[in-house]
């Protein structure tokens, strides 16, 4: 089973100096539950509205949307995975890099995000 083949969610694609406030703007005007922060064309790391929560509740706070993206959190790592990857590897790069979540490029459709327990849920049935 590949990548493409399980269950992707939506994603927006942002900038790294984009303020926190924006990024949450484009994941709501898609509605999409993920924001994949890029620095030109490296992907920095993904975050979802969870994420931003903290950035956004607070007016005086402008935090830029790679700094968030930067740290520590696991579905923050900056993981990409192409469709095309077996499902099996997926999962073991994903528990390599300690990340619960990666984004997958769009090749031949949109971009999504595939999260690290979709996907064990995927394996476990298939085997």
């Amino acid at each position: 089973m590949k990548v493409r083949e399980c269950f992707l969610q939506a994603v927006a694609i942002v900038g790294a100096e984009e303020d926190a406030r924006e990024a949450w703007t484009a994941m709501n005007r898609i509605n999409a539950p993920w924001a994949a922060v890029f620095d030109h064309k490296r992907l920095i790391g993904i975050v979802n509205k969870e994420d931003l929560d903290v950035f956004i509740r607070v007016p005086e706070v402008f935090q830029e949307v790679g700094e968030v993206a930067k740290t520590g959190m696991p579905s923050r790592r900056g993981i990409s995975l192409s469709p095309n990857t077996d499902l099996s590897e997926a999962v073991f790069q994903l528990e390599m890099a300690g990340a619960d979540a990666a984004f997958v490029e769009g090749v031949g459709r949109q971009p999504g995000v595939m999260e690290m327990e979709v996907a064990n849920r995927v394996l476990s049935c298939s085997s």
